[in-house]
């Protein structure tokens, strides 16, 4: 007899926790949207892309509903259609403008509800259709940027692809051939390329500038000093 009690009880309690558990899952998770008693608005975007089914609405900060679907789009519309499921009980004034917007740059997208400055008392009706305003920020930077980015990633291609090349050269004139090591035994060849190497260094690409006859014009002119110095001294 004892023995059935404490398996009722065991088994009370199991169930309890399941129960508990099930509670939770529909409660936070997205199984409670089917619960939840909604009024549908729906927006027209021009664009309303990567924003997805169950996404989050805020207002203020505070979720007040979720995105029902993803964004639908009829043949001869220059917008998509974007249904939002607001939970009941809350109203959103008529002018508050819709904007999808994102949690920094690599978090999830969600709809954003900006109330007007000035509501006139009324309010948003289910199943009301209003026009959603394209985001703005750095979003919309970022977006607008797209054919810069590929430009700097086709530029860094180019540098990586040049790099590989320099570094193909100098392995094969580490061996001993190579265009790299004929133009290195060459001493002219040599000493013009340990020029244009210093003045690399020292002036960079966007200024570069040859100093290596400079050198060579002083030591001339040092030369013909000293040759027109015994001259000078010959003068009464």
């Amino acid at each position: 007899m004892k023995e059935n009690q404490l398996e009722v009880k065991v088994g009370f309690f199991v169930l309890a926790g399941l129960l508990a558990i099930a509670s939770l899952v529909v409660a936070f998770g997205k199984f409670g949207n089917y619960f939840r008693q909604t009024y549908p608005i729906i927006v027209e975007f021009e664009d309303a892309r990567d924003i997805l089914k169950n996404s989050k609405v805020l207002l203020r900060g505070a979720q007040i509903g979720t995105v029902a679907d993803t964004p639908s789009y009829h043949v001869g519309q220059n917008f998509v259609e974007l249904v939002l499921r607001i939970d009941a009980g809350t109203e959103l004034p008529t002018g508050s403008k819709f904007r999808i917007d994102q949690y920094g740059m690599l978090g999830d997208r969600f709809v954003r509800v900006v109330p007007p400055e000035k509501p006139d008392g009324t309010f948003l009706s289910a199943g009301a259709r209003v026009k959603g305003e394209q985001e703005a920020g750095l979003n919309a930077v970022m977006a607008s940027a797209g054919p810069a980015l590929d430009e700097i990633r086709s530029a860094a291609k180019r540098v990586d692809e040049f790099a590989k090349s320099a570094t193909g050269l100098l392995n094969e004139a580490q061996q001993g051939k190579g265009p790299l090591y004929t133009l290195m035994k060459d001493e002219k060849m040599a000493r013009d390329m340990k020029n244009l190497m210093a003045n690399l260094r020292k002036h960079g690409v966007l200024f570069y500038s040859d100093d290596s006859n400079k050198g060579e014009d002083e030591d001339v002119s040092k030369k013909s000093d000293k040759k027109s110095a015994p001259s000078d001294r010959s003068r009464p």
